[in-house]
């Protein structure tokens, strides 16, 4: 190999990794949303195994079917790292569906439905709990929301970062 030969190697393979590098930061944008997801889906499954073990058979199926609805939104961002397009409906819609299941069991824990709902709230300290958590993923859900909102219209840090790189190309 000569030397123009190596030095068109070097050029080629930087282009690559610089390529490679946008596609990372692309799919870096939806981090913060892709780990809430995760937590949501591990708490539908905690949720379904308790209620099994309760025997709660509402809890099983709610639990179930939100947790089936967050492994096919996980899946849905899982596609980023492939596909740049920037909207993510599966996901937007699955946080829209989980906040309002939370809004709708937090008034279910001051019903009589609580029995069936969640089975395991025996006193007001675990109701508080249950209470706080539900508004935790409210709120977790609504930034999600905020996040997608922003890679929607290029409002995102991660976008600006993109932009200047791509500029400065190694």
């Amino acid at each position: 190999m000569d030397r123009k030969e190596v030095e068109r190697e070097k050029a080629e393979v930087a282009k690559t990794k610089h390529r490679e590098s946008i596609k990372y930061m692309y799919f870096s944008r939806y981090l913060m949303i892709r780990y809430i997801v995760t937590i949501f889906l591990f708490c539908n499954l905690i949720w379904f195994i308790i209620s099994a073990y309760y025997g709660s058979r509402f809890g099983i199926f709610a639990a179930l079917i939100m947790g089936i609805y967050s492994a096919v939104a996980s899946f849905e961002q899982l596609s980023k790292m492939h596909n740049r397009k920037r909207d993510i409906p599966i996901t937007r819609i699955y946080l829209y569906v989980q906040m309002a299941v939370n809004a709708l069991l937090v008034i279910g824990l001051f019903t009589p439905l609580k029995k069936i709902i969640f089975p395991f709230v025996i006193n007001n300290d675990i109701l508080y709990f249950m209470v706080a958590f539900l508004l935790i993923g409210i709120v977790l859900a609504a930034l999600c929301e905020f996040r997608i909102y922003q890679i929607l219209n290029d409002k995102d840090r991660y976008y600006r970062v993109i932009e200047v790189f791509k500029k400065h190309q190694q």
